[in-house]
């Protein structure tokens, strides 16, 4: 069950099948280590996501390994599958979103023109003798 906000950020096309799609999230989530992104839980009671969030309903049969660990998590978080399952798309979403912005930087830093003066004056220095000795080049 998915909170009707996160319908449209999913990207199941792109990984061919829910499954495929479940199984990159957890493995982003593992190699990226986003523990620190979720709110650590004192108390063993498993929250749920309240129901007025007009959830869509997503069956799907994840590998077993991955379905094994979404568990683990939940427990260990204090949530269950489906709440941790919306926020590894949450979170997927925020990342997406966060390099568009930057790759939308880069690009208007790379088409901005750069002043005559500054390839000329700000280039550094290299010392001859160090990269001649380091690179053993012959000066005839």
């Amino acid at each position: 069950m998915i909170p009707g906000h996160l319908n449209k950020f999913i990207q199941i096309k792109k990984y061919k099948n829910s499954k495929n799609y479940f199984h990159y999230l957890m493995f982003k989530f593992q190699k990226r280590n986003l523990f620190y992104k979720f709110t650590d839980t004192t108390f063993r009671k498993t929250l749920y996501q309240s129901k007025n969030q007009q959830l869509i309903r997503y069956s799907f049969r994840p590998n077993h390994q991955d379905w094994y660990e979404a568990k683990f998590a939940g427990f260990y978080f204090g949530i269950s599958v489906c709440k941790f399952f919306s926020r590894l798309i949450d979170l997927d979403r925020e990342e997406d979103s966060q390099f568009k912005n930057l790759e939308n930087e880069l690009i208007k830093l790379g088409k901005q023109k750069i002043p005559f003066h500054f390839t000329i004056f700000f280039r550094p220095k290299i010392d001859f003798e160090e990269t001649r000795v380091r690179k053993k080049f012959r000066v005839e």
